[in-house]
């Protein structure tokens, strides 16, 4: 619902109130289920997303999208789809990020958008929810939607935060992917610890969520379901960004939702796409060699 073009701008050393030489510049579309979907493509699975876009800036994420042969199905705004900047400085190896609030949207954009929703229930197997919502959308704007599959064979995933987690939840989707912050601001309880992050996740599940994956970033990640919890590990690989890695992670488990694979499994193929991606520089995505490399050193163990 809120994409963006994201652009990369990589220094030396950043100067705050200074003058700073731009070492080299990377545009990439952005936004979570944008990215989704792209990785899903990557890893030789069909998609269709469904994004609301406007202006060059949209049209620069179209032709990407179009190159990268991802079908789109687009709702178009009169306003320009939003750019967020990140600033890697090279020395410090710190990432800053610029992000705007987005292209405000009307209620016939969200008319439009729950139309489009409607007509590709009949054949998705596994519909993502991501992304913070834009000005314009309201709070409870994701269980709207969610609440539009309900009747379907379709499998729900959501991954947002604050508020439109909170009102998302009461929708019910059948997974949900906060990370260690997100889910310590809807539970109110510190994660400090794997078993934190399982009775967090447990919490989730007695307001009728069926799968709860907890991304603790180099800690990896916690699955918990009504039938257990798992843990998974991943290889240590050197991190050189980490834009898009929980996006990968939620790509990997759609996908094991759609070919039920099991939790265990759809937990490893996230987890190797999570992992891979944070092996790209900037805003670059997984690539599948190194997907395929890494499925088998990520280890998953049931813990709960």
């Amino acid at each position: 619902m809120n994409p963006a073009v994201d652009e990369t701008l990589t220094v030396h050393r950043l100067e705050v109130g200074e003058t700073n030489r731009i070492l080299e510049t990377e545009f990439d579309p952005g936004g979570k289920g944008l990215n989704v979907s792209r990785v899903v493509d990557r890893l030789g699975r069909p998609t269709t997303a469904i994004v609301m876009l406007g202006g060059e800036t949209g049209q620069f994420i179209r032709s990407r999208l179009q190159r990268e042969d991802v079908d789109l199905e687009v709702i178009q705004l009169d306003c320009p789809t939003r750019i967020n900047i990140s600033i890697l400085d090279e020395s410090a190896g710190i990432q800053t990020n610029l992000n705007h609030e987005g292209a405000p949207i009307e209620s016939t954009d969200l008319d439009a958008l729950e139309s489009a929703i409607r007509k590709w229930t009949s054949e998705a197997r596994v519909m993502v929810f991501g992304g913070s919502l834009p000005p314009g959308a309201p709070a409870g704007t994701y269980r709207r939607m969610i609440d539009c599959v309900r009747d379907t064979d379709t499998i729900c995933v959501l991954d947002t935060s604050g508020e439109a987690l909170v009102e998302g939840i009461k929708a019910r989707p059948y997974l949900i992917k906060p990370n260690r912050e997100e889910i310590e601001e809807i539970s109110g309880v510190e994660v400090e610890s794997i078993d934190d992050a399982v009775a967090a996740a447990g919490d989730l599940l007695a307001q009728g969520i069926g799968e709860v994956v907890v991304s603790l970033g180099r800690d990896g990640a916690v699955a918990v379901t009504d039938e257990g919890a798992w843990r998974a590990i991943p290889p240590d690989v050197e991190v050189r960004s980490t834009i898009g890695a929980g996006d990968s992670m939620v790509a990997g488990l759609a996908i094991g939702l759609a070919e039920m694979l099991g939790t265990a499994q759809g937990l490893i193929l996230g987890t190797a796409a999570s992992t891979a991606t944070v092996m790209t520089p900037g805003t670059d995505l997984c690539r599948p060699e190194d997907v395929q490399l890494l499925l088998d050193q990520v280890i998953v163990e049931k813990i709960a």
